[in-house]
Parts: structure tokens; C-alpha cells; sequence
């Protein structure tokens, strides 16, 4: 019986360990920087997911977007009062900190406007411009 109570124990707090990996750590930003020029405004951010996996990339995307947008990250914060809102924005994305040392990309993010007028539109005041496209590596 105190067998069985130790295995039951044990089971339990990998459980726990496994949803706190999965769900209990924020996603951090690592790097940013700026491709600018007159006409064109690139931002390149890398991510550290913090996740064991990621189920949906499309929903996972869409809050990393708003999150640029919106300019809520806690390690970062964009100067969109400089330099505007971006025309392009490229997210390369890590599961964990691992992966990112050992250079394994999960997948990048693109979110771009359709049209070969690329600079024209920026991702805040033109929104229905703008495609997610997700590149797994």
C-alpha cells in the first residue's frame, strides 16, 4: 500500500512539473532589431516560447503579433513613436532555451502585406492589409 502511495506521489508531481513547463512560464523575447530605411521598416524578434510543444502556431502567432503591436512584452519595448509602426514584422520562434542554443529553429513567423508595395502599409493603421505565414524549419 505505501508502495503504491509513493508511485501515485511520484506520478503526480511529474504531472505538475509537465503542466508548468507547458503552461506556467511566459514567452520572453531574446533579440530584436531593426531593418530601416526612407521607405521600409523591418522588425526581426526572436522568442523563447517556453512551451514543450505548440499545438496551434496559427492562435500562438496572432498573440505574438498583438503582442508587437501592442507593445506588451516585459524585456522589450519598441520605439514606435520614433520610428512608426513596422511594414513588416518576422518572428523566429524557440521552444525553449535549449533549442535556441543549439540553433533549432520551431518554426518563423512572417506577417507582411500581400502586395509588391510592401512599404505603403504598416501593421497597426493597416491591419486587412497584412497575412500571417508561418515557415516551419
Amino acid at each position: 500500500m505505501k508502495k503504491h502511495f509513493v508511485t501515485v506521489l511520484v506520478f503526480i508531481g511529474i504531472f505538475i512539473i509537465l503542466l508548468y513547463l507547458q503552461y506556467g512560464r511566459n514567452v520572453k523575447v531574446k533579440t530584436s532589431n531593426l531593418n530601416y530605411s526612407n521607405e521600409f521598416y523591418e522588425q526581426r524578434i526572436t522568442v523563447i516560447a517556453n512551451k514543450l510543444f505548440i499545438t496551434d502556431k496559427e492562435k500562438f502567432a496572432e498573440k505574438l503579433l498583438k503582442q508587437c503591436i501592442n507593445n506588451t512584452f516585459h524585456e522589450v519595448f519598441f520605439s514606435y513613436d520614433i520610428t512608426g509602426y513596422p511594414n513588416r514584422i518576422c518572428i523566429s520562434v524557440y521552444t525553449n532555451e535549449l533549442s535556441r542554443k543549439l540553433g533549432i529553429n520551431h518554426f518563423t513567423i512572417l506577417y507582411e502585406a500581400g502586395t509588391e508595395n510592401d512599404y505603403i502599409y504598416n501593421v497597426k493603421d493597416d491591419p486587412e492589409m497584412f497575412k500571417i505565414k508561418i515557415k516551419t524549419e
